[in-house]
């Protein structure tokens, strides 16, 4: 029990350090490879110590029993994992061009990057 707890961590340890390293510069089929390794080994690695924990405190069956209900919460544990690596490993969108000189052809642009119709005047919120 203890070396596949300690394949998990490795596991996730290793996607961690990937997915720190390859931000955003591989493909999106290797991203989310890691990043579904890594879910799974992080969620899996989590979660294994507390299903496991009353066998080696000798707890009594009814508590045993309980950890049971954990089974149902892996996948959400994975699922969340796998979506932070994924958010780990995104690509940083590229910047949005600033308009630096003049107002242009039909107005300036707003803070959105809108061209205001009729120059500087606003709208009355």
């Amino acid at each position: 029990m203890y070396l596949t707890e300690a394949t998990f961590v490795a596991a996730a340890f290793v996607c961690f350090v990937l997915a720190i390293c390859w931000k955003g510069t591989r493909s999106h089929a290797k991203r989310d490879m890691v990043a579904g390794i890594g879910g799974i080994a992080t969620g899996f690695g989590v979660l294994m110590p507390l299903e496991l924990a009353p066998f080696f405190f000798s707890s009594r069956g009814e508590i045993m029993m309980a950890t049971v209900l954990l089974i149902l919460i892996y996948p959400l544990a994975v699922g969340l994992f796998i979506a932070l690596f994924l958010k780990l490993m995104g690509a940083k969108p590229p910047p949005v061009p600033m308009q630096t000189h003049g107002s242009g052809a039909n107005g300036p642009l707003d803070s959105l990057h809108i061209r205001m119709i009729g120059g500087d005047r606003h709208l009355p919120l």
